[in-house]
């Protein structure tokens, strides 16, 4: 296994409100292979990805890893607004236990962002900022990543070597990517996933996928971010 829940159990808790993501949950998440986890809007995808990346921890149960799993793809949380991007590579790389300078020469390299690897991250432009998140992510070799809706950024040439660089990743590692959109699973997944009732079931195909839960519930993508939105940086400030 590569990541496993064993009855999980999560609440979200804010100010005024509780929610339910998962309640009693268990799944098994075979490594080297692609793996889509189809589920409406609001069903707790984001939750549940951070649950497999240990940022949040289940309120009963356990979830386990046994290989070296990714944060988030684009993840705007993983990042320090007032540390440089090279800063910034060099922490995660000793956080997984890396050589940083191969890794951020890939990422300079890459995303063709010349100087701005030295800028402060709150201070880079989205464009700058969007190819440093993705590429930062599939640069340090991970055994399994973590997508939660967006695979692919950027824009122009940069998003058509984006998709070759996760093209190259899948073929020597697993990938996780949780989503509502039954199109995107189909072209990249092997084994799918849902999320219903508080709880995350294993499917024979896609096509059962969507009879489970009928078109009207779902809604299509195709796992690319064309740039960081409004949210996203707000996170950096």
């Amino acid at each position: 296994m590569t990541i496993s829940f064993t009855n999980v159990h999560k609440t979200l808790r804010r100010k005024n409100s509780r929610t339910k993501v998962l309640q009693g949950a268990d799944a098994e998440f075979a490594p080297d292979r692609l793996t889509g986890i189809l589920a409406p809007p609001g069903s707790g995808k984001t939750t549940i990805a951070n649950l497999m990346t240990g940022k949040l921890r289940a309120d009963i149960g356990r979830v386990r890893r046994s290989s070296l799993v990714s944060f988030p793809v684009a993840s705007g949380g993983i990042f320090n607004g007032a540390l440089t991007g090279r800063e910034n590579l060099a922490f995660l790389c000793r956080v997984f236990g890396f050589d940083p300078v191969p890794i951020i020469r890939f990422v300079v390299d890459f995303t063709e962002i010349g100087k701005a690897i030295d800028k402060p991250f709150k201070d880079l432009n989205r464009d700058e900022r969007t190819k440093l998140m993705f590429t930062s992510c599939y640069a340090i070799p991970f055994e399994t990543y973590i997508a939660d809706e967006s695979l692919i950024g950027g824009r122009g040439s940069f998003r058509a070597r984006c998709e070759e660089l996760v093209l190259e990743r899948m073929q020597s590692a697993g990938f996780i990517l949780l989503t509502s959109s039954p199109s995107l699973i189909r072209k990249y997944c092997n084994d799918v996933f849902i999320i219903d009732n508080l709880k995350i079931l294993e499917m024979n195909s896609i096509e059962e996928s969507e009879l489970w839960f009928g078109t009207d519930r779902l809604r299509e993508g195709n796992g690319e971010l064309e740039l960081v939105g409004e949210t996203e940086e707000s996170q950096f400030l």
